[in-house]
């Protein structure tokens, strides 16, 4: 397993202070709805753990719980050019150098300082069942609301709690809900909710002009970035996809041409010595598989490798900036480089992390496709001619460019997926969408074809432009068809619940809420699908009970006389 040393650079100062101004966060969390267990950091990382210790950890772990891993890093990168033909720009890779992003929104003067940083380094996670029973509640209160709702970073909210229990002053716009009043404020206690894609998901927000811009060191964009994790638990080829939503805010006073923007990714598919990358252009999409049969087999097939069972990987741009309804953009570059200082290297100025989101390599010339040329190199150097996208051929036609036809040297493969060129003006927005997903049992070299993972992209893309309602039932079904009952009302020692919906085998949840919102503690004797609950030692007054099976889900008030 491959981990990586973070060596942050700090400014030299005998303000301690200062140094601490300079320090990157280690904050982050991770999507565990579906197949695909995924890491993602408050400066924008994706599929790692920056570790207190310094360390980067991968964390995308495919299938779940496997413990085996299909990436170990990954992270936006976007540039543009200003009135005066200024390369601004932000990217991030391993810290080594220093964060381009930070946690938090930029404030007036188009910059987020380090004191907002600290407040906003929290990443928000809620799902559709605690958003469903939130919504069942006749009554709304600090005590009954969970956290994830009462506490989402909505425009407005009183309740809005960042790092370590800030109080977060939010009066521009952040985190979606849904705003039932109309009156443009997040108000918890008012019924309003987090409005969020999927079955789960994960909201936090990034800014390029903080305590440092030391990954480029080039200029920043004075962007701001309200990023989305979300995926589906389905029990279909849907639960392989995990979905990245990036609203990208311009609030600088410079409108930029020539905007690209970029997901670079060092992929690792388990053993990550013997990976192949490869490029569909339909779905603009990179692809990672394995170059042999065994992943790993070259260093003994490691714990980490997935042996003779090994995944195929796509990252998927469903939604990019320029696309109008069925017109889509081709992707602007499919490049990659490798872990060297050779010109197809590891960037370091900001003109060669700009390179390789233009299907450049870091001096600035085109890469080139030289496949299939008499006497040629499987290369994208050298004389050819100049193409956008490499390897965009499948592996298993011996006609078209791919890793596998060039018998490619396996090893460490990264690569850079960017948009197509726009316009981002002063003031402006840009959205992007990307989706990972992975299948299993792909094989390699010799059997492997891309026919696979093409499938479910259609089923990516066909969920993100067409998704499919939430789960689990609403409340509205449940009780007009009068398949819940809790009775008597009013009640005075017992109180009934009959369910003639679920399975006898499935186990229920019941909770019940007083005036204040306050949990009660409730016993209760099930027979079949008939609950009986001792309320005797309650007092006298209005109660609040959520009925939870599987699901089923039922909310209603009962008086205990």
């Amino acid at each position: 397993m491959r981990t990586l040393f973070l060596i942050t650079a700090l400014a030299l100062c005998s303000s301690t202070a200062r140094v601490a101004a300079q320090t990157s966060f280690v904050t982050n969390d991770s999507i565990t709805v579906n197949n695909i267990h995924a890491g993602i950091s408050v400066h924008g990382e994706l599929w790692s753990d920056p570790g207190a210790n310094g360390y980067i950890t991968r964390h995308c772990e495919f299938p779940a719980n496997s413990g085996k891993h299909i990436n170990f890093i990954g992270s936006m990168w976007m540039s543009g050019y200003d009135a005066g033909n200024q390369l601004h720009i932000a990217a991030q890779t391993y810290r080594q150098n220093g964060s381009d992003y930070w946690p938090g929104p930029l404030d007036g003067s188009g910059a987020v300082a380090y004191a907002t940083s600290y407040k906003w380094a929290k990443i928000w996670k809620v799902n559709t069942n605690e958003i469903q029973a939130f919504r069942m509640m006749m009554v709304h209160t600090i005590y009954n609301t969970p956290q994830s709702i009462l506490t989402w970073p909505g425009k407005g909210n009183a309740y809005a709690r960042g790092n370590a229990g800030y109080t977060l002053t939010i009066t521009s716009e952040m985190a979606p809900f849904a705003d039932l009043n109309g009156n443009g404020l997040y108000e918890p206690l008012s019924g309003e909710y987090p409005d969020i894609k999927g079955d789960a998901a994960a909201w936090w927000v990034f800014s390029d002009n903080g305590a440092a811009h030391a990954e480029t060191n080039g200029l920043p964009m004075g962007v701001e970035v309200h990023a989305t994790v979300y995926g589906y638990k389905r029990n279909s080829d849907i639960d392989n996809v995990l979905y990245y939503d990036f609203d990208i805010y311009n609030k600088s006073p410079n409108t930029y041409t020539n905007s690209r923007v970029a997901i670079w990714d060092d992929v690792e598919l388990g053993a990550y010595m013997d990976d192949y990358i490869g490029f569909d252009s339909v779905h603009r999409m990179g692809i990672t598989y394995n170059a042999d049969p065994t992943d790993g087999a070259y260093a003994g097939v490691p714990e980490e490798a997935y042996g003779v069972n090994i995944p195929i990987t796509g990252l998927s741009i469903v939604a990019a900036p320029g696309d109008a309804g069925t017109t889509l953009v081709p992707a602007g570059s499919f490049n990659a480089y490798q872990n060297d200082n050779t010109v197809i290297g590891n960037p370091y100025l900001p003109d060669e992390y700009n390179n390789y989101m233009r299907a450049r390599i870091r001096t600035g010339a085109h890469i080139t496709n030289r496949f299939g040329g008499a006497g040629m190199p499987c290369t994208p150097l050298g004389t050819g001619p100049d193409c956008n996208y490499l390897f965009p051929g499948d592996p298993s036609n011996a006609a078209q460019w791919s890793e596998c036809q060039c018998d490619s040297l396996r090893g460490d493969r990264r690569f850079v997926l960017s948009s197509n060129d726009f316009t981002l003006p002063a003031g402006g927005s840009a959205h992007i969408v990307y989706a990972l997903m992975a299948r299993e049992y792909a094989g390699a070299c010799g059997t492997i074809n891309f026919n696979g993972i093409k499938r479910l992209a259609d089923t990516a893309w066909s969920i993100y432009h067409n998704p499919p309602p939430p789960l689990p039932v609403a409340i509205d079904a449940v009780s007009q068809a009068g398949a819940i009952r809790i009775y008597p009302n009013p009640a005075q020692s017992e109180l009934y619940i009959a369910d003639d919906l679920s399975n006898n085998s499935e186990t229920a949840t019941i909770a019940v809420y007083n005036a204040l919102g306050q949990t009660m503690l409730v016993d209760h004797v099930k027979t079949g699908n008939n609950y009986r609950i001792d309320i005797a030692r309650f007092a006298k007054g209005l109660y609040h009970i959520r009925y939870t099976n599987g699901t089923v889900q039922y909310a209603t008030t009962i008086l205990k006389d």
